[in-house]
Formats: structure tokens, sequence, C-alpha cells
């Protein structure tokens, strides 16, 4: 090969790189932000800037692939800032829409907030046995998540107490865990 050919192939490997380089920076961006903008209290911006970085991600088909887990963190963390913010519905509806791996989790959340909410006892119940389905679920798809299992336990015992009166109020001492009320969300890259 040539000495002029060998130059001209790395100069456009050189030129894919940047651009590839250049493309993820432009792609990855909110995701900085969201992780700034939530480190300073402020969830609605970070939440704004985790699905501008989601809607990115999912843009290019590749990048999900490419970078699963980054994809994976986004999604969670977004459904953390959701939950925190006390979107509970947002929450349910998009944990059913996407395959991130927090999903699970954090639909059984929104469920289990929503169903220490209700004042229907079947409608508790039903949604009690919901949020028991969606933690069995996050078990399932990530078996090493202890806040899973933990709150898998707690609905367990919730649901025992509710069958024995529909109308008692939760005990304290079945409260879930969350990872937003431990610590910030995860950070991504």
């Amino acid at each position: 090969m040539s000495r002029s050919i060998r130059s001209l192939v790395i100069a456009v490997v050189l030129f894919v790189l940047g651009a590839l380089l250049i493309g993820a920076g432009w792609t990855l961006r909110p995701i900085g932000e969201a992780q700034a903008a939530v480190q300073d209290g402020r969830l609605l911006q970070g939440l704004q800037s985790y699905s501008a970085a989601e809607r990115r991600l999912t843009e290019i088909p590749l990048a999900t692939r490419v970078a699963p887990a980054w994809y994976d963190a986004v999604v969670t963390n977004e459904l953390a800032l959701m939950y925190a913010l006390k979107r509970y519905d947002d929450v349910i509806d998009k944990s059913g829409a996407t395959g991130a791996r927090g999903a699970k989790f954090w639909a059984g959340c929104a469920l289990f907030v929503k169903a220490d909410l209700e004042d229907a006892p079947e409608k508790r119940m039903a949604l009690l046995s919901e949020a028991l389905s969606a933690f069995r679920d996050a078990i399932q798809a990530s078996p090493a998540d202890f806040d899973a299992k933990y709150n898998y336990e707690v609905t367990s015992k919730l649901i025992a107490h509710v069958r024995q009166d529909p109308n008692a109020e939760r005990p304290k001492d079945l409260n879930l865990v969350t990872p937003s009320s431990a610590k910030p969300p995860k950070k991504v890259g």
C-alpha cells in the first residue's frame, strides 16, 4: 500500500471517529445537564433533561444497542424523578412502555403509593396486587436487587394485612424502600 493511500485511510478513519464523538457528545449532553440539575435540587429540570436524553438515544437505534446500560440508567433515573415529583400515573404509564431494567421497580412503588391513597378496599387490593406483580417482575429482571425483594415482601405483608381488615390503615412499619430516598439517581456514562 502506498504512503498516500495509507495517509488517506488514516484521515478517513480519524474523520469518522471525530464525527462519531461529536454525535455522541450531542446525544449525551442532556445527561450531564440532568445530573447537574438533580444535584442542585432542580428535579423538574432534571426530568426534562433526562427525557431529552431518552428521546435522543431512541432516535438513534444503534445507540440503544451499543450502550443499553446508558439507556436503562437514563430511563430509570427519569422514572425515579417522576416518582419523587409524585407523578405516579406517569411512572406507571412510562414503565409499561419501556423495557428499561428499573421500570418495573418504579411501577411497583407508584402502584403501592396509589394503593395507600385509595379509600375503596377493592381498588386498594387491586393496586397492591399490581404492585406485587411489578416487584416480582423487577426481581426477575434483576435478581440481585435487594430493594425490589424488600418491597415485594412489604407489599406481600400489606396485602395479608388488608385481607384481614380491608379498612385498616397501613401499619407504620410497612414502608417501601426507594433508592431516591437514600441516594441521588445513578450516574450515567
